[in-house]
């Protein structure tokens, strides 16, 4: 058994101390594959599916978390070397790989069993949240971790939502992060069903974890996955995964709603511009956060609306 590092935070599960971060990693995982196997039986998958599913999503996932983590972070002034990357045990890991990498073992599972790999995704997806939720709760255990920049106001002083430092007060994203994931989890799970085309679930998740996911990497400011301390790699990707959702639906509406998707197609380099320079405006001018994140909301806002736009036309089709 490995000995645990006397500095990290610990709990108590079942009478064994564990780390509190993991505890929370675990019982994400858990939720989740307790949730792929509901939903796998109630859609009247063959039993063995969910067990496959489960281990090869948790491989592929936890390998892509430390890939990622260990060739694009450089909080600590340089990449990760590759021997270090070996020792596991040692932390950093990357949200973003790990739903990715999640999402192509559910993939490989679908195409070892013969079945739809997109209609796998459709029930993958409000799982892959659940997990998400449970993990940003373990990162508030974590000193520094999951929180904000300091706050130019005391708005939110004296609730759960903030915490008071030697140099301020800083937000707590891990618990809005939480919240978000658990609220978006719950309306995949109400769009999940057999009348759907396989996938548009799993685009509806695109569209509204990749926006929602923008807005949330702005607001934190603990320095992981950055480069040159201030570009966010796992707010990028949310970028490309909101992207990618348009760029697919735009696709499939292109001869019945031409003029939409060409709009759409438009609006994705506009609407990123926009949000970069809004990015820029939060840490490098004093025009107040509360109107920069608004103007954030709205670009934002503007990508996933057409988006669903596009998706609801798209089931007309």
């Amino acid at each position: 058994m490995f000995a645990l590092r006397e500095d990290a935070p610990k709990t108590v599960f079942l009478g064994v101390e564990v780390y509190s971060f993991g505890f929370h990693v675990a019982l994400g995982l858990a939720l989740a594959l307790i949730l792929l196997a509901a939903l796998l039986r109630k859609h009247k998958w063959k039993a063995g599916y969910a067990p496959l599913t489960g281990v090869l999503s948790m491989a592929c996932g936890f390998v892509l978390s430390r890939l990622f983590f260990g060739f694009m972070d450089e909080s600590l002034g340089q990449t990760m070397p590759l021997w270090a990357m070996l020792r596991v045990n040692t932390g950093g890991y990357s949200m973003m790989g790990a739903l990715i990498g999640a999402c192509i073992g559910g993939m490989i599972a679908a195409k070892i069993t013969k079945q739809s790999p997109a209609r796998l995704l459709d029930l993958l997806a409000p799982c892959l949240l659940v997990f998400a939720a449970c993990e940003r709760l373990g990162e508030g255990r974590i000193e520094e971790f999951g929180v904000s920049r300091f706050l130019s106001d005391e708005l939110f002083k004296g609730t759960f939502l903030t915490v008071e430092t030697d140099f301020g007060l800083r937000l707590n994203t891990f618990y809005l992060e939480a919240a978000v994931m658990a609220i978006l989890a719950v309306v995949l799970l109400l769009d999940i069903s057999p009348k759907r085309k396989a996938g548009d679930t799993f685009l509806l998740f695109l569209l509204l974890f990749g926006g929602a996911q923008i807005l949330l990497e702005s607001l934190r400011y603990d320095q992981h996955m950055t480069i040159k301390a201030y570009v966010k790699l796992q707010q990028v990707m949310a970028m490309m995964l909101l992207g990618t959702g348009i760029i697919v639906l735009a696709l499939r509406c292109w001869r019945q709603k031409k003029a939409l998707a060409i709009a759409s197609l438009i609006a994705i380099p506009v609407c990123v511009s926009a949000g970069v320079g809004i990015e820029f405006m939060i840490d490098r001018t004093a025009v107040s956060h509360y109107l920069l994140y608004a103007a954030f909301l709205a670009v934002v806002g503007v990508l996933v609306f057409l988006g669903l736009k596009l998706r609801k036309e798209a089931a007309k089709g």
